[in-house]
């Protein structure tokens, strides 16, 4: 039987994404649902302006007076919504989280934000030769950064873990991970730049935002954290299929054949190492999560997925910057 809504409620959209893949079409993704909709010109953009006021603070009939959609229009979406199961419920009593639940919850969402991350800009104008190639050279620049953090975050969540298991399995992450930076280092040395360049670079600031959100997330959240390497162990640099097209895009952009392949070897070896499997091991003795610490560690995966959008829209921006100098260069006080 369908909700009954009256003018009252304040209706809250469960967590979703939208995408554009052709004309026409929008698709509104939630968790590893995929709901099509159609696409009417300024019809669209009335519907996602009515979609930011299903937040939980406006109710029905605020949303009509602010947006200038009648009354009974803005009930039949969000009932549409609602006999979809896409509103919010909130259940204020539970504490507890069975953490098979949590576990299968993390997985789509964090497939959905791996989903959108790919579908950033900065790909598709990668694959559809839209710019120059110092923007490509900047994505395997900022990569080797993002790599060569690893051992500053993964150390920060051993050193504030208070749990002796995660802490083995963190200390374990940390022996295979340390030590990798040198394998996209090298990629960028088969692609024209010497290691002195390369070894000395200094991020652009999205990936200094992504390094330093992480390492607050290690800090204060070692749940949260774990829960991250799903998001980070996946996405598209970080995958056999994504380090394959990588080494495609660097041939089309007249970068030597098979020089990423160091690079190549590095997902590779991650892979098979299974670290996307870091969160399962650390709950596979625990039964249920308190439903504070899965909210925090949710809501800080949901900040990283934002830190990846600042990473990538910060590629563009400065690799794009005809007059900017790469690799990027620390500014000491002598160049003042």
């Amino acid at each position: 039987m369908a909700l009954s809504l009256d003018v009252e409620q304040k209706p809250q959209l469960r967590h979703c994404t939208f995408f554009v893949p052709n004309q026409g079409k929008v698709l509104m993704i939630v968790g590893d649902q995929h709901f099509e909709l159609e696409q009417h010109g300024a019809e669209l953009k009335d519907f996602l302006n009515l979609k930011r006021y299903l937040d939980g603070r406006h109710s029905i009939e605020e949303i009509a007076k602010i947006t200038g959609v009648a009354t009974s229009d803005v009930q039949g979406i969000v009932q549409s919504f609602a006999d979809q199961k896409l509103l919010r419920q909130e259940d204020a009593s539970l504490e507890k989280i069975p953490a098979d639940v949590f576990l299968q919850q993390i997985d789509k969402s964090t497939a959905m934000w791996t989903e959108q991350i790919g579908y950033h800009r900065l790909w598709s104008g990668l694959e559809n030769k839209g710019f120059r190639r110092e923007v490509f050279l900047g994505l395997i620049m900022e990569t080797y950064h993002y790599i060569n953090s690893a051992s500053r975050h993964i150390s920060t969540a051993i050193a504030h873990c208070t749990d002796p298991h995660w802490k083995r399995l963190l200390s374990e992450y940390l022996a295979e991970e340390y030590d990798h930076a040198w394998m996209a280092r090298d990629s960028l040395v088969n692609m024209g730049l010497s290691k002195e360049e390369v070894e000395n670079a200094h991020p652009v600031i999205g990936t200094w935002s992504w390094i330093n959100n992480l390492c607050e997330i290690a800090r204060e959240d070692t749940l949260g954290y774990l829960a991250c390497t799903k998001l980070f162990e996946a996405r598209g640099t970080e995958t056999l299929e994504g380090a394959e097209m990588l080494q495609r895009l660097a041939e089309e952009y007249g970068y030597p054949k098979n020089c990423l392949s160091p690079l190549v070897s590095h997902v590779a070896e991650d892979v098979k190492a299974n670290h996307t499997g870091l969160l399962e091991e650390a709950l596979e003795h625990r039964t249920h999560i308190p439903a504070p610490q899965a909210h925090r560690a949710v809501n800080n995966l949901h900040d990283l997925k934002h830190s990846f959008d600042q990473y990538n829209d910060g590629i563009i921006l400065y690799y794009s910057d005809v007059s900017n100098y790469i690799p990027r260069l620390k500014v000491d006080y002598f160049s003042l």
